[in-house]
């Protein structure tokens, strides 16, 4: 990539609103736990070294046994619930007024008036998510050649892949808007030899690129056994299942599903 990689992208919304969705599950919960909560208030006195308890209810205060140490914790959570109800409401306000008034600020609107030849002559702070795919998709790269023996198998947007699986994955990206590369050529950082992953896919919420294999032919011993020195070799190389690795797999008794490359996709490049 060129030096328009260098930025990450604004990540301070998606964490804003995950905050605020987190304070919001706080705040229900603690609404419930009020009303569970017994009439009136702990009242705690001290005597000497020692204190003693009293349930207040409509400024009649009656004293509490040291043996109901339940209706003590009830009211003395009903207390601190009451407090930090306030509190968590005022911050889920100033999170949300935030996010009202962030949303409203849109700093590729600079970039994305100008003129086209304007824009060749400029290098943007940091790139819509538009932009930022159109120049990854824009570089050019080499993949592997296709053998006479291969079957003409083509996706939605008329591209060549190798397996009616490989279209599954490849029309499941494009419907979701996920851009990827087929076949693009990488090579692991130690120097080894170049390997071409079935599908290089963009995060455009962290702009971060994932490889995705999918093994397609698990019941069979001699390509299970590539596969797992293939797994091996993307391990060694910094790939990781999960972090920026994606593995698929079937055999003859359970294909792959749509459904469940569309779960793949949603969840780690949508959520």
């Amino acid at each position: 990539m060129q030096s328009f990689e260098r930025l990450s992208p604004d990540m301070l919304l998606p964490l804003l609103q995950t905050r605020a969705e987190e304070l919001l599950r706080a705040i229900e919960m603690t609404k419930k736990s009020l009303t569970r909560a017994p009439r009136g208030r702990l009242k705690l006195a001290k005597r000497g070294r020692d204190f003693y308890a009293c349930h207040v209810v409509d400024d009649k205060s009656e004293y509490i046994s040291k043996d109901n140490l339940a209706l003590m914790s009830k009211l003395a959570q009903k207390y601190y619930d009451e407090k930090v109800l306030s509190v968590l409401e005022h911050k889920l306000s100033l999170v949300d007024v935030f996010i009202e008034k962030y949303k409203a600020i849109d700093e590729f609107e600079a970039y994305e008036k100008m003129s086209e030849e304007r824009k060749s002559l400029v290098e943007p702070i940091q790139l819509s998510d538009e932009e930022y795919a159109r120049r990854w998709l824009a570089l050019s790269y080499k993949g592997k050649v296709f053998g006479s023996e291969s079957p003409d198998l083509r996706t939605a947007k008329g591209e060549r892949v190798r397996s009616k699986s490989e279209v599954i994955i490849a029309d499941t990206l494009g419907r979701l808007g996920i851009p990827y590369k087929y076949e693009c050529p990488l090579k692991f950082a130690d120097g080894g030899k170049t390997v071409y992953p079935d599908f290089t896919c963009l995060n455009l919420r962290t702009r971060k690129e994932f490889l995705w294999e999918h093994l397609g032919m698990m019941d069979y011993p001699e390509y299970a056994s590539l596969a797992v020195k293939k797994l091996s070799s993307y391990l060694q190389s910094g790939y990781v299942p999960g972090k920026n690795l994606i593995i698929s797999m079937e055999s003859s008794e359970k294909p792959l599903c749509q459904n469940d490359v569309k779960k793949i996709v949603k969840e780690i490049f949508l959520h």
